[in-house]
């Protein structure tokens, strides 16, 4: 996915698309990467090459500036982080830098100093105002709130970063069921504003793979429901992608190699939707009403799966599934070009994505402007597996710091926090 097209053949890709221009109205060059038209008030963006090369464009430092958890000294003073960093479901770094961490395992809210020092816990276990059942989503919203979403449509706790409970907000779990069509454990992802996208629906229940096979099963909505619970239609997408061993394997259907799904991320202001399907070199944007307002392409070769890289991910893999259940997937012959998407504070909108390292893992960012222009790619992102997805392996994006968490090889969890530099990039 991140490989270009050598430059002749973006020079006849260009010229394909000015030649035809009677047939794609308000077609309009911006520089030799991109062409953009309009196609019945729909702004299509081609990117056939980043703006910015990867000297001219962001790093991530390559250690962490921030470590809290992990490893640590069992005779430490009161304060150590270690115990708290665990089931780490949501990461910020607040405006004074400290850094706030989620975690569902302790039913807890921490924040921490940058040099990783316990400030204070937020929440604890239980039912009434301020507790989490089993909280699962974070959100900073600056200058001074932290709102804690649980799990399966519990209530949502905001707080200020000194502990306070400024309000609760229930959320009607019958009505967004009857306005959705979803379940009391439909995947919802959280938005800024805070309305929230439901996967809606429960696929087609008359559906039988066959064994052996691969599947991704009937497309589900995704339905953004606002405060009022008006649902806006972003679409149908496809589900996770899915291999069905057959009968006689201990093994439920499982997850195809390299995980391939739909996803979605939000935010910016004013706020945007970003949804991909995972197979397609393409993202779509969606107003708040529902409005597709952009189509974002890309024109870039597939990334190979080689031998080697799909070693590398079976042994990541293995250190919680059956590797045996694995070595009997099917071998894809290239990378999903979408990992994942995540908007970071900015509004820039980051593809999650496997470069040609042979890592078998996502392992670098690509990163477009809000108008769909894409700005670059940042090689040697921090690596893990699977990581900034919206359950179980968090990140936060902001304009200077990176936070994610890595596992070593005894299952330990540590936040992370690595610099932005955006040194030698001003956007147009």
């Amino acid at each position: 996915m991140a490989r270009a097209r050598p430059v002749e053949l973006i020079t006849a890709v260009l010229a394909a698309h000015l030649a035809s221009a009677c047939e794609q109205p308000a077609s309009q060059p911006d520089d030799i990467g991109v062409v953009r038209w309009d196609s019945a008030g729909i702004e299509i963006v081609e990117n056939h090459a980043p703006e910015r090369s990867p000297g001219g464009f962001w790093t991530i430092d390559s250690e962490p500036e921030i470590v809290i958890g992990g490893q640590q000294d069992p005779s430490a003073a009161v304060g150590d982080s270690s115990h708290l960093v665990w089931q780490v479901y949501g990461l910020a770094r607040l405006d004074d830098g400290r850094v706030a961490v989620l975690s569902t395992g302790n039913r807890q809210l921490a924040i921490f100093t940058p040099s990783g020092q316990l400030v204070r816990t937020i929440g604890r276990r239980g039912q009434g105002p301020g507790e989490f059942t089993r909280p699962d989503y974070l959100q900073y919203l600056p200058p001074d709130t932290l709102a804690v979403w649980d799990m399966w449509f519990n209530p949502v706790a905001y707080f200020d970063p000194e502990g306070n409970l400024l309000k609760q907000r229930s959320l009607d779990l019958g009505l967004i069921i009857e306005r959705t069509g979803g379940t009391a454990e439909s995947p919802r992802h959280p938005m800024p504003d805070g309305s929230f996208v439901v996967r809606a629906g429960r696929g087609d229940p008359d559906f039988r793979p066959t064994p052996g096979s691969v599947y991704r099963g009937s497309p589900t909505d995704f339905l953004r429901v606002d405060s009022s619970y008006a649902t806006h239609h972003l679409g149908a997408w496809p589900l996770q992608e899915m291999w069905y061993p057959g009968p006689g394997i201990d093994a439920p259907p499982f997850p195809y190699y390299y995980v391939l799904d739909s996803h979605v991320a939000g935010g910016g202001d004013p706020l945007v939707i970003y949804v991909s399907q995972g197979d397609r070199n393409e993202i779509r944007q969606f107003a708040p009403d529902g409005t597709l307002l952009r189509i974002i392409r890309r024109t870039t070769d597939p990334v190979p799966l080689t031998d080697r890289s799909r070693q590398a991910w079976l042994q990541a893999a293995g250190e919680g599934d059956d590797p045996r259940i694995l070595e009997m997937q099917p071998v894809r012959e290239s990378y999903p070009p979408v990992g994942a998407l995540v908007v970071d504070t900015e509004g820039y909108l980051w593809v999650r994505e496997w470069s040609a390292s042979e890592s078998g893992m996502p392992d670098q960012w690509s990163v477009f402007s809000p108008e769909g222009r894409w700005l670059g790619i940042i090689p040697g992102a921090p690596p893990d597996f699977l990581p900034c997805m919206p359950h179980g392996s968090p990140c936060w994006i902001g304009p200077d710091f990176f936070l994610t968490v890595r596992r070593d090889e005894l299952g330990v969890e540590r936040v992370e926090g690595y610099r932005i530099r955006r040194d030698g990039f001003s956007e147009r």
